[in-house]
């Protein structure tokens, strides 16, 4: 017995731990050393200017960085450009076509983990909350490191790599929801005393989706306008709504869990739209657009429930649905082969619309009646009576606080998903979900849209909740393994038309909020 004690003693004296370094000296010499960081310490302004590659879409950047904690990145492309910013309070972005939201939840969190780093936050507490701890050496691409965890805000966790010999940051690991990226930085030059990475390269495990950022200049305290972190407050308006009505009304035929709108694309091609709030943009099927000859703009990988698909950018002169058109917009085109049906009338399968349409109105769908009420959004006053829950946009998604089974997650509300709620598989796992849903059987065959197709398995919930709203015993879909928004550790779920269309739903996205009626009042 004793010999066993003493060999437990010995394995226990054996086991490696991390060595104790000065972490404040280490991140001291990764940029320059006293003078460096003294340099950082009276910083007016850093204002860097270079080339970018998203994915193999070129454009131009700009960056601002006010202390302790305001932050404007603006990237132009050829034919369009877009904008993140946070100015000390909210994080707000301009898009595409754009338009300008706040960023909320877990992207902004995300992006202020960013700022972190850029603000050398870890230097200088006083500017981006956060911590971190030595893990050990570590050995990177052949590089011999310091391993540090950071957790920026003290949430997620960034791994950084800094190499022993030069002290340099080399690499850092995180997570983007559920895909793990690689940055590798390099390329250091001295600026003011400063040493600056003036490349950096981010890749994730999906094939072709990386950023790379190659900086050309850098200026530090020169003047600078205050106005660019702020959201801003006039945004011309890309659309064009009747001047002498409150409203108007659109019908949509409604087949197979799908709302189909007729669409006419530059005042010439008409088809039917599935309306997608699970979109965050319009996208067209790539068949309909032959004979448009619609400007390319470039291309991009959109997330959706089964991964990554490659999307083109084209840009139309209009898109008219009813009384209503969006001018100038860039949407992307995808092969959408076997999402959607043909509509009424002979017209072909158009594609999706999404967040390029529902953030600029207002609008009632009426299941029952098959109506979508679009709202002038200059004098809209909500009907009373409904059940109002808050939502923040994700991925501009509009997403809502819900309980299912009693358990809290955050769950999309998607317009383009036929069933009623889709379970995403983390939130399935990580609360066993599969020893608390009644009656699981396999699904036969595929579901899917942008980024393919997955399998899965449907049960039923006892309770399904958000505000004052429950539902008893609810039909709910198990997708299987997914690189898409199913697989994401972020969202718990995906609430669809088949749960939607028990009420007569208003989507108010300038207000963040999605109202819920009797579909008898």
């Amino acid at each position: 017995m004793k010999k066993n004690i003493a060999v437990f003693i010995m394995s226990l004296l054996t086991i490696p731990v991390a060595e104790a370094i000065d972490l404040d000296s280490l991140f001291e010499v990764s940029i320059g050393g006293p003078q460096a960081r003294a340099r950082l310490d009276r910083l007016v302004s850093y204002h860097a200017a270079g080339t970018v590659n998203i994915s193999g879409l070129m454009g131009h950047f700009e960056e601002f960085f006010v202390p302790p904690d305001k932050f404007y990145l603006e990237v132009d492309f050829e034919h369009f450009n877009m904008v993140q910013a946070y100015d000390g309070q909210a994080a707000w972005q301009k898009d595409h076509n754009g338009f300008v939201s706040e960023l909320e939840g877990y992207e902004k969190v995300n992006f202020l983990g960013e700022i972190y780093f850029s603000s050398y936050s870890y230097l200088f507490p006083r500017r981006i909350d956060g911590s971190y701890e030595y893990l050990g050496r570590a050995v990177k691409d052949g590089i011999k490191c310091h391993e540090v965890a950071f957790y920026p805000l003290n949430e997620d966790t960034v791994k950084v790599y800094f190499d022993i010999n030069t002290g340099l940051r080399r690499f850092s690991t995180g997570k983007l929801d559920n895909l793990m990226t690689l940055a590798v930085i390099d390329d250091y030059r001295d600026v003011s005393g400063i040493m600056i990475p003036f490349h950096s390269r981010a890749e994730t495990q999906v094939e072709n989706l990386f950023t790379e950022f190659t900086i050309e200049s850098v200026k530090l305290d020169e003047p600078f306008d205050p106005g660019i972190f702020s959201k801003p407050t006039v945004i011309t308006a890309d659309y064009k709504f009747p001047d002498d009505k409150e409203f108007v009304t659109i019908p949509f035929d409604y087949r197979l869990g799908h709302i189909y709108l007729k669409a006419v694309i530059n005042g010439k091609k008409s088809a039917w739209f599935i309306l997608d709030s699970g979109a965050s943009g319009n996208i067209y099927h790539t068949a309909i657009l032959d004979d448009l000859s619609l400007p390319l703009v470039g291309s991009l990988p959109a997330k959706g429930i089964g991964g990554f698909d490659e999307v083109q950018l084209v840009r139309s002169d209009s898109v008219t649905i009813g009384e209503l058109t969006l001018y100038n917009q860039v949407s992307g085109v995808s092969d959408l082969t076997g999402i959607g049906l043909p509509g009424r009338d002979g017209l072909p399968f158009g594609g999706v619309l999404g967040y390029d349409l529902l953030s600029r109105f207002p609008l009632m769908v009426d299941y029952r009646d098959s109506t979508l009420t679009v709202f002038n959004p200059d004098s809209f006053t909500p009907p009373d009576s409904g059940h109002m829950i808050p939502f923040q946009l994700t991925m501009q998604v509009p997403t809502i606080k819900a309980e299912l089974n009693g358990i809290p997650g955050s769950f999309i509300i998607d317009l383009g998903n036929p069933f009623s709620l889709i379970i995403h598989k983390n939130f399935v796992e990580s609360n066993k979900l599969d020893e608390k849903l009644d009656d699981i059987r396999d699904i036969s065959g595929e579901y899917g849209g942008v980024g393919g197709t997955v399998k899965g398995k449907t049960a039923y919930a006892a309770v399904f909740g958000f505000g004052d709203i429950r539902i008893q015993s609810l039909l709910v879909v198990l997708p299987g393994e997914s690189e898409g928004i199913s697989g994401s550790e972020k969202i718990a779920g995906n609430i669809g038309n088949l749960l939607l269309e028990r009420f007569r739903v208003l989507f108010d996205y300038p207000r963040n909020r999605v109202i819920f009626y009797d579909p008898e009042k």
